[in-house]
């Protein structure tokens, strides 16, 4: 009896997860509302979804081939990669990951240690005189100037490092380049990580329209016409990729409606309060976090553990989203929970309560999938296309199966039937479509060149 008081009175406490249709079909709406008001001139600057042009106008073959540099800044580390596309969805890779060491707190400091990895990197594979295309690939907003510049929005790692936002990276890049002079490797382009996510995919996928990112941070980007995007005024081609910055979506209090008490309290805590809600509701942080606070809830309403609190569990951060990943993934699942929970202090949990677990954390990666899904209906409403593809990257999305299984049932729960698509995977290793991004810009500079000159 007091088993099936402890299950009803956790479904009240998960219930406010839920997101019913009606409530896909308002996201929807919403969000089709805020990237048509991103697209226009006279009201992109006030909507959360900012719909910001890359200038990516032309689709990868599959064949491309030649050598190139890519970088990244992830958290504390700089990755730098070697790729050499070999043409048939082939390609080498050689890529070497660093600590930024403490020191470094300005960003000129910052672009001279990546510039230092880079000649490193190209010396152990001694193609120092190749004039090796480079290629930045930042998972932060980016206002693109041009393929090889852009404006750096918001700069978030743990490192406190100075003069980095609202800044030209492309131009910091060249300037730290040139108090290089023994470098040989020229800077192509500077994208978004969602850029390179939707090159990644379109690599190996015909028709892909639509990129998203489900990881630390969330983001979106999808193929729309030039004539819609009202801040560009002169490009090559009639469609152009755009970032959408999905991830600030419900910044204006369009998600109110979905925020349960864990929301509320976590925002409470934001060093960013009122910021990326669409992202606090969807990325992979949050979703272990949410979850540990409604283990806390469960365990002081006697649901869990038999009531008996735990210290270390009371800590934030004391679930990663790896384990959320080994809960709803592992096939002995009572086994890993418990050497989880092992290792938070917590010994021989009853397989009751580890199921209790399991369906939190599945309720939480749900509503997840359920505002992921909303966004891409309504990308692929605007796109207005049949047989979409959609490139899937992001730690979620790589690492969780059945997040896909989900996205996939909520699209099929609100899409309409004239409208098809299908789920790929983008694996954009570390930025391999910022390799993918620089032979399609060099390929084109080179046939409109000669096109001018015939």
């Amino acid at each position: 009896m007091a088993s099936s008081r402890e299950e009803t009175r956790l479904n009240e406490i998960l219930t406010p997860f839920d997101i019913t249709k009606d409530e896909m079909m308002k996201i929807k709406d919403l969000i089709l509302k805020e990237l048509k008001l991103g697209l226009k001139r006279d009201t992109h600057n006030t909507a959360d979804t900012k719909c910001y042009p890359t200038y990516i106008q032309s689709y990868p073959s599959g064949c491309e081939h030649g050598m190139f540099l890519v970088t990244t800044i992830h958290a504390v580390k700089v990755h730098v990669l070697f790729f050499h596309l070999k043409g048939e969805n082939d390609y080498r890779l050689d890529e070497e990951s660093s600590d930024i060491p403490e020191g470094i707190n300005q960003a000129v400091e910052l672009f001279d240690f990546i510039v230092e990895k880079l000649h490193k990197l190209v010396k152990s594979l001694n193609l120092e005189r190749e004039p090796l295309p480079l290629t930045m690939v930042l998972p932060y907003p980016l206002l693109q100037i041009n393929l090889a510049s852009a404006i750096l929005l918001k700069f978030t790692t743990k490192l406190k490092i100075a003069g980095m936002e609202n800044k030209d990276v492309g131009q910091m890049m060249r300037e730290s380049m040139r108090r290089h002079p023994n470098i040989r490797f020229e800077l192509t382009a500077v994208i978004n990580d969602v850029t390179s996510a939707f090159m990644s995919a379109a690599w190996r996928h015909k028709n892909v329209r639509i990129s998203f990112i489900v990881g630390a941070a969330t983001n979106a980007g999808y193929w729309e016409k030039v004539s819609n995007i009202e801040s560009v005024i002169q490009t090559r081609k009639p469609e152009m990729l755009v970032n959408t910055d999905i991830a600030e979506f419900g910044s204006s209090g369009q998600l109110e409606f979905l925020a349960t008490e864990f929301d509320e309290a976590l925002e409470k805590l934001s060093p960013t309060k009122g910021q990326n809600i669409f992202e606090k509701m969807a990325s992979a942080w949050y979703m272990s976090e949410l979850s540990r606070r409604v283990i806390i809830k469960c365990i002081n309403e006697n649901i869990i553990f038999g009531g008996q609190s735990n210290v270390q569990l009371n800590r934030q951060d004391a679930l990663k989203f790896a384990n959320v990943q080994g809960t709803l993934v592992e096939a002995d699942q009572y086994l890993y929970m418990s050497l989880m929970l092992d290792k938070l202090g917590i010994n021989l949990p009853s397989e009751t309560d580890c199921a209790r677990i399991h369906h939190i954390m599945e309720k939480v990666v749900t509503r997840s999938a359920s505002l992921v899904a909303a966004a891409i209906v309504a990308m692929i409403e605007i796109i207005d296309e049949p047989d979409i593809k959609i490139g899937l990257d992001g730690e979620v999305c790589n690492s969780l199966p059945i997040y896909h299984n989900m996205i996939r049932s909520k699209i099929d729960s609100i899409l309409k039937p004239e409208h098809t698509y299908e789920l790929v995977e983008a694996n954009d290793e570390h930025g391999r479509g910022g390799a993918i991004t620089a032979s399609l810009i060099l390929q084109e500079d080179y046939i409109y060149e000669n096109l001018n000159t015939a």
